[in-house]
């Protein structure tokens, strides 16, 4: 079984959360938890079929979007999620003088990512690129980044 590293302990603090596992990329929905957030206004809840980053979380956070889940995260040492709890997708978090926003989503696979386990990959699998939500949520971020005004 596989097992997150721990290795960057201060990075994690800083970013707010540490990966430990994933189900298998499967659909699952995306919902609004500050729904009035400039970064998420109008960005109902969508079903994406992504990589569903599994979590320990390390201080406090502002969650923009979450989903659920129960359920297994086969491979890994941390595998059974049972206690359906939010699941933050997308999130700020303030650092020093600054802010840090984190999105989970955009997991993509293609031909040779999955070397040395295999050799190729038998097909692309894009996730939440293929969704407009995912591309507004990304623009929305990278003008928030750069201090662009809406």
């Amino acid at each position: 079984a596989w097992t997150a590293p721990r290795e960057s302990p201060g990075f994690m603090q800083m970013l707010g959360s540490q990966f430990l596992a994933h189900p298998p990329i499967q659909p699952y929905r995306v919902e609004p938890t500050a729904p009035d957030h400039d970064l998420v206004r109008g960005i109902g809840a969508f079903d994406a079929d992504d990589e569903l980053y599994l979590c320990e979380w390390h201080g406090e956070h502002d969650c923009l979007m979450h989903t659920h889940y129960r359920g297994d995260a086969p491979g890994f040492v941390d595998l059974h999620w049972d206690d359906d709890r939010r699941h933050p997708v997308l999130y700020l978090r303030r650092h020093g003088a600054g802010e840090i926003l984190y999105c989970t989503l955009g997991h993509c696979r293609g031909q040779y990512d999955m070397q040395p386990m295999i050799a190729e990959y038998p097909q692309v699998e894009r996730g939440s690129w293929k969704l407009p939500q995912f591309h507004e949520i990304l623009r929305r971020g990278i003008r928030w980044g750069a201090r662009i005004p809406s």
